[in-house]
C-alpha cells in the first residue's frame, strides 16, 4: 500500500465519521424542537381551556343573578360548549402537523 493510499482512506474514514455525526445530530435536534413544539402547544391548550373556563363560569354567575331561570340551562350547554373548546383547541395545537413546516 501506498502512503496516498493510506492518506486518502484516513480521509474517507474521517469524512464518514463527520457525516454520521452531523446525521445523529440532525436528528436529535428535530426530535428536541418538536418535544419544545408540544410543550408550547400544551401550554395554548391550557391557557386557552382555562380562559374558556372563567368566560363560562363568569356568564353562569351574570345568568344567576340577571335571569335565575335560564342557568340551570347554560349549565349543560356551558359543559357541552367549553369541552368542544377544548377538543378544538387540543385538536389545532396538539395535532398532527401534515403540511405545516
Amino acid at each position: 500500500m501506498t502512503e496516498d493510499d493510506i492518506d486518502t482512506r484516513a480521509f474517507v474514514a474521517r469524512q464518514s465519521r463527520r457525516m454520521m455525526s452531523f446525521a445523529l445530530y440532525r436528528r436529535l435536534r428535530s426530535e428536541i424542537e418538536s418535544w419544545d413544539r408540544e410543550e408550547r402547544g400544551k401550554a395554548r391548550v391550557v391557557a386557552g381551556a382555562v380562559g374558556g373556563l372563567a368566560a363560562w363560569i363568569a356568564l353562569l354567575i351574570a345568568t344567576a343573578l340577571l335571569q335565575p331561570r335560564y342557568a340551570g340551562l347554560l349549565l349543560p350547554i356551558g359543559l357541552v360548549a367549553w369541552v368542544a373548546l377544548v377538543i378544538v383547541l387540543i385538536r389545532r395545537h396538539l395535532g398532527e402537523r401534515r403540511n405545516r413546516p
